[in-house]
């Protein structure tokens, strides 16, 4: 079986839920520079989507966008990253107001503004982007055209809708391949998991060591044909509340709550941000990438 395993990477802050953490050094740049480097250790290719809103009004646009710049330079030496665009909309610096966060809560013409945008910002930075993921996965009817009306090629969302790829209500593997949308652009899928959640609710995720172990994940990745995982920056040196099937749960969720939690805002008073170089995910992350080389799996950019 010729095995596609697309590796992409979520780069923002967390500024949702009780994980509330906008730091950015932390879960951008050492985030983002971590995942780059163990992956060009195992010769594996990634996908770097990076958020152009800080998603939150306690971080400076201005403040953001040098962090990202550093970041940026910084991956230019990487041949095995691919830069993209990411749109988390809130508080983007355009010519109407971004109250929003996600993508599809804007008009057509709103979306194409955004997207021409997106693309001058890499083009000033010598990055030519191709790819697109709205901030949430969610796409609305404008989403295609806009797309196609500003050059974008392909596009990677989680397809909640469909048939999910791993049910694990069933155990059942539903296969699928990037697929042809509106106007000739590709999607590039996340693997999606349908699973029976801590919240005690049917949810479809994505596919990612955020949310599950290796040994949970292994015996379905290897049957499945087009594997298209994710990870988000945030989670290597930003311990927060674990989801879903990781070990130690309760315990690690009542230490994050109660302790860290409370210390991180303290400190975050005196202006100090924190890095926790022990976290679950990073441990996880490491896992999945080990598993991936150790099986010898190629490795793709969206795209290829």
């Amino acid at each position: 079986m010729n095995k596609r395993i697309y590796l992409t990477f979520d780069i923002e802050t967390i500024v949702t839920g009780y994980s509330y953490n906008p730091t950015y050094w932390s879960s951008v740049y050492l985030g983002g520079m971590y995942i780059a480097h163990e992956l060009q250790k195992r010769n594996l290719k990634g996908t770097f989507y990076i958020s152009l809103s800080p998603k939150a009004k306690g971080i400076a646009y201005k403040d953001y966008v040098e962090c990202l710049n550093m970041l940026i330079e910084s991956l230019k030496s990487y041949p095995n990253i691919k830069i993209e665009p990411h749109i988390h909309a809130f508080n983007l610096p355009l010519n109407f107001e971004c109250k929003r966060d996600e993508f599809s809560e804007y008009s057509y013409d709103q979306q194409v503004i955004m997207l021409n945008w997106a693309r001058s910002f890499f083009k000033e930075r010598g990055i030519d982007v191709q790819n697109f993921r709205p901030g949430g996965y969610n796409v609305n009817e404008s989403y295609y055209n806009s797309l196609k009306q500003t050059g974008f090629k392909t596009s990677s969302v989680l397809l909640k809708n469909d048939e999910p790829n791993i049910d694990l209500m069933t155990n059942k593997i539903s296969q699928s391949d990037p697929v042809i949308k509106e106007n000739g652009i590709i999607e590039y899928p996340v693997t999606s998991v349908l699973i029976k959640s801590i919240k005690g609710k049917k949810e479809v995720v994505n596919l990612s060591p955020d949310f599950f172990t290796l040994e949970s994940m292994s015996p379905f990745i290897k049957e499945l044909e087009y594997v298209n995982i994710n990870f988000h920056s945030f989670s290597v040196f930003l311990n927060r509340m674990t989801r879903e099937n990781h070990s130690n749960q309760f315990k690690n969720n009542l230490n994050f709550f109660f302790i860290e939690r409370f210390l991180n805002k303290l400190l975050k008073k005196r202006s100090i941000e924190t890095i926790n170089t022990d976290t679950i995910f990073r441990k996880e992350f490491v896992k999945w990438v080990d598993f991936i080389e150790n099986n010898s799996y190629d490795t793709y950019f969206i795209g290829e």
